[in-house]
């Protein structure tokens, strides 16, 4: 039996999604991209870490995960090799067009979910247009802190980073072995690659920008092991968990935003002043 087979929707048939439609409207889309992760960390790895954590939050959460979305706007990798360099509107109306697509199918809870920093404003750009279109209520997540600084510490002796994500994403998903990171030797912090981009950041301004070297993207760091995927694996899944009742808020939070449509409180407001 192959795990996670019964919340995989790209292992089940379309008879068996039909099924499913009957008890539940729910499906995760998880959104990754393809982009480069300094010289050890695979290309696909949001892709990887965004499919795992959608994978373990349907198992949770008793819902399907679709396949992800692999490739999306990489960011500030785009010139890098093996990079897919897409553009920031193409990628809004590809997830757009998917997410369509599914609420096409018969699903009425969909929930994007993507760890790529760069796709959180996307995100809310779809989901708005979407309900501005449509008046359909989709969701998006970005689960940030899929392994607390100080559980990861206490566990791992080192502290969290895409590196040991991807290790236990792969380990989800049945690629354990694919990467090792133990064959890396040396230690170099991630970053910027201009210091201005910061300090307009600080100032509230916001530029466009590119590494320049490939350890600023995610670090490398050589304390990494194979066998810390088991752990670090735990770690996610524990860090699911703190999740909370996010399939019931969101089918409430739907029902609201429906009585709000009926209702129409804004066409005839009882103003305040």
């Amino acid at each position: 039996m192959i795990e996670h087979r019964s919340v995989r929707m790209d292992l089940m048939s379309s008879k068996e999604v039909a099924e499913y439609l009957k008890s539940n409207d729910m499906v995760i889309l998880p959104v990754g991209c393809f982009e480069m992760h300094g010289p050890l960390v695979p290309l696909a790895c949001d892709t990887f870490t965004s499919w795992a954590a959608s994978i373990l939050l349907s198992e949770k959460w008793n819902c399907l995960s679709a396949p992800p979305i692999v490739y999306a706007y990489p960011g500030a990798s785009g010139p890098w090799p093996g990079t897919v360099d897409i553009s920031p509107t193409v990628t809004m109306e590809y997830i757009k067009a998917v997410v369509c697509g599914l609420l096409k199918g018969g699903f009425r809870r969909v929930v994007l979910c993507g760890l790529h920093m760069p796709i959180n404003p996307i995100f809310q750009m779809v989901i708005r247009t979407i309900y501005q279109e449509s008046g359909q209520i989709v969701m998006a997540l970005r689960p940030g802190v899929m392994m607390p600084k100080d559980l990861t510490e206490q566990q791992l002796g080192y502290g969290p980073g895409e590196d040991i994500a991807v290790l236990a994403a792969m380990k989800i998903l049945g690629l354990h072995g694919a990467y090792d990171p133990s064959v890396c030797e040396v230690d170099k912090p991630s970053g910027m690659s201009l210091d201005n981009i910061e300090k307009l950041g600080d100032l509230g301004a916001s530029v466009p920008w590119v590494f320049t070297a490939d350890y600023q993207h995610t670090g490398v760091r050589s304390c990494l092991r194979m066998e810390d995927a088991d752990k670090a694996v735990a770690l996610m899944k524990d860090s699911v968990d703190s999740l909370g009742d996010i399939p019931e808020l969101f089918a409430e939070y739907q029902q609201q935003m429906r009585e709000l449509d009926k209702t129409k409180p804004w066409s005839d407001p009882a103003w305040s002043v």
